[in-house]
């Protein structure tokens, strides 16, 4: 059975985990090995572990094994739009419905929240994913990482969320 909760500060160490697992999968193609490198160390960095506890993170366990990472952040400056910080699958897991189920998840709380829209950058292997739950692409853009090196994203963005349905 999956149950979504929220991340702990003891579970960022595994959370990075998934998300790193996830990116080498699905990122691996798109990226030079020096953009890869620089996304995997930032992956692994104390600021990303920051960046997920700042945020709305979530986990999708099956008994006590993490195997889907997602996060969420409001906007510094009010704003109707969130920023969806990402949906990271483990491999082994992908295709299950677990990222649309994590997706479902933080797009209900965005929206009991107040916020009308949720914005992410992309990396390029989630675009499929996201256009299938909604998402329109806005455009490619630079994403800075904190070793200088920029990777190339696709800004998408999802107008009026709405209620979702979400099997527990």
């Amino acid at each position: 059975m999956l149950e979504i909760r929220p991340l702990s500060v003891d579970c960022l160490a595994t959370a990075r985990y998934v998300i790193a697992s996830a990116v080498k999968r699905h990122a691996a193609a798109a990226y030079t090995q020096a953009q890869l490198h620089a996304l995997m160390d930032f992956v692994q960095s104390p600021h990303y572990s920051d960046l997920l506890y700042a945020g709305r993170s979530y986990g999708a366990f099956i008994g006590a094994e993490m195997v889907a990472v997602a996060a969420w952040s409001s906007s510094a400056a009010p704003s109707p739009t969130a920023r969806l910080i990402g949906v990271f699958v483990q491999p082994l897991f992908g295709a299950s419905g677990i990222g649309a189920r994590l997706l479902a998840h933080i797009e209900e709380e965005a929206r009991a929240a107040g916020f009308r829209a949720l914005d992410i950058g992309a990396l390029p292997g989630a675009v499929g994913f996201l256009e299938a739950s909604g998402y329109q692409q806005i455009g490619p853009r630079p994403l800075g990482l904190p070793s200088g090196q920029q990777i190339p994203v696709i800004e998408m963005r999802k107008l009026g969320l709405a209620r979702h349905t979400v099997m527990h």
